[in-house]
C-alpha cells in the first residue's frame, strides 16, 4: 500500500528530522558507533533528536569515556545541545544535534537531496534541481535552517530536574524534543504524568504556537490506541504503563488543543508499525507499540499556496537496532 506522492514545489527544501530512543547513549555507542552518523547520511538529516541518553554533564568529556570525540568525529557537521538529569544518575536525558550552517561553501557541504513521499514508510530522496549556493539552498535562505535560540529546560521548575526536553526555536517552527515520563511498572507515576506533566507540558506548548506553529517529538510514552498496540485488548493493558486508560485520555486531550500526530495523520488506516519491542518479552516485530511521535501543529498539516512550511511525510525505520526503540523521521517542505 503506497499513498499518492506529494510533490515538493521547485527550489523547495525538506527540511528532516529524526527522532530516537537510544535507551542509554554509552551502550548505544559501543553496540552501535556508525548508527548515527549511517542515519544521519542515509535521511540527509537537519536534526536528530535523541531521548534517555542517561548522562551527566560531566561524561561528555570524560576522557575514558571519550564521548565528545566520538560525535566530533561521527556528526561533528553538527551542533549539539543537552539536557541532562539532575535529580537522579543515570536516568533520562535529552539531546538534540542541529547541522550547522554558514554562508558561501557552508551551504552547500551537505548536498542536500531534495525529498518526495515515497513508498508507505521509506523515504526515497532524489537529487534536487537547485544546487546551495552562497546564502541560500535552492531558493530557500539557509537563514531558515538555523536556530535563533535553543533551550534545554522548560522553565517549569518541579519538571526540569530530569532533563526532559530540548527546545529549538527556528525562524519558522518551533521543534521541542521530549521524553514523557514513564508511569512506572506500578504506575506509581501515573498520577504525576497525566494530572501534571500532561497538563504543564501542553501549557508550554501552546504558549509557544501563539507566535509560531509547533513540533514536539520523542518518546511520548503512550500508544494511542488499538492501531498503535499489537496485541490491543489483552487484559493486563489497562493496568500497563503506556496503554492505561489515564494515559490515552491525557493524550487525547493533547490532541483536543489543536495538534496532530503527524504519521496517523498521513497513514490513517495504517496497522502493525510500531517504534517499541519489549526486551524484557524478547519482543520484536511484529508485537510492538508506537510510543513514539511526531506532534505538529495543525497549520503545519494544511498546504496551500499561503502556506511556507508543510509537513510531507512521517515514518518509522524498524530496522535500525542498537536501542529498544527505533528511529522515526519527519519531513518538511520549506517553500520559497
Amino acid at each position: 500500500m503506497e499513498p499518492e506522492t506529494a510533490m515538493t514545489s521547485k527550489g523547495s527544501y525538506t527540511f528532516t528530522v529524526i527522532s530516537w530512543n537510544v535507551a542509554g547513549l554509552r551502550a548505544f555507542i559501543k553496540k552501535q558507533p556508525d548508527a548515527l552518523a549511517n542515519l544521519a547520511e542515509r535521511y540527509q538529516a537537519d536534526v536528530i533528536c535523541l531521548q534517555e541518553h542517561k548522562l551527566q554533564d560531566v561524561h561528555l568529556d570524560d576522557p575514558k569515556l571519550k564521548i565528545r570525540e566520538h560525535f566530533e568525529e561521527k556528526l561533528g557537521g553538527f551542533e549539539s545541545h543537552w539536557s541532562y538529569s539532575t535529580t537522579k544518575k543515570g536516568y533520562s536525558g535529552t539531546a538534540m544535534f542541529i547541522r550547522k550552517r554558514g554562508g558561501g561553501d557552508d551551504a552547500s557541504k551537505k548536498g542536500k537531496k531534495q525529498a518526495k513521499i515515497g513508498a508507505f514508510f521509506t523515504s526515497k530522496n532524489k537529487e534536487g534541481d537547485e544546487a546551495a549556493k552562497g546564502d541560500s539552498i535552492g531558493d530557500i535562505p539557509v537563514s531558515h535552517l538555523q536556530p535563533l535560540n535553543v533551550m534545554t529546560e522548560l522553565g517549569l521548575p518541579k519538571h526540569d530536574g530530569e532533563g526532559r526536553t530540548v527546545t529549538a526555536e527556528f525562524p519558522l517552527f518551533h521543534l521541542t524534543n521530549v521524553y514523557v515520563p514513564n508511569s512506572g511498572q506500578k504506575l506509581d507515576r501515573l498520577g504525576y504524568r497525566t494530572e501534571e506533566w500532561d497538563t504543564d507540558f501542553l501549557n508550554k506548548m501552546q504558549q509557544l504556537e501563539k507566535g509560531k506553529p509547533v513540533i514536539w517529538l520523542g518518546d511520548l510514552n503512550v500508544a494511542h490506541n488499538e492501531k498503535d498496540t499489537w496485541n490491543e485488548g489483552a487484559k493486563h493493558l489497562v493496568k500497563s504503563a503506556g496503554t492505561t486508560p489515564q494515559e490515552r485520555a491525557s493524550f487525547d486531550r493533547q490532541l483536543g488543543a489543536g495538534f496532530v500526530d503527524a504519521f496517523r495523520h498521513l497513514h490513517q488506516d495504517a496497522m502493525g508499525h510500531y517504534s517499541y519491542w519489549s526486551q524484557r518479552a524478547g519482543n520484536r516485530e511484529p508485537k510492538g507499540l508506537r510510543l513514539d511521535y511526531f506532534i505538529c501543529s495543525k497549520d503545519l498539516m494544511e498546504d496551500d499556496d499561503d502556506r511556507k512550511v508543510v509537513v510531507r511525510n512521517s515514518f518509522m525505520v524498524p530496522d535500525e537496532l542498537g536501542s529498544d526503540h527505533c528511529p522515526i523521521v519527519l519531513e518538511i517542505e520549506m517553500k520559497k
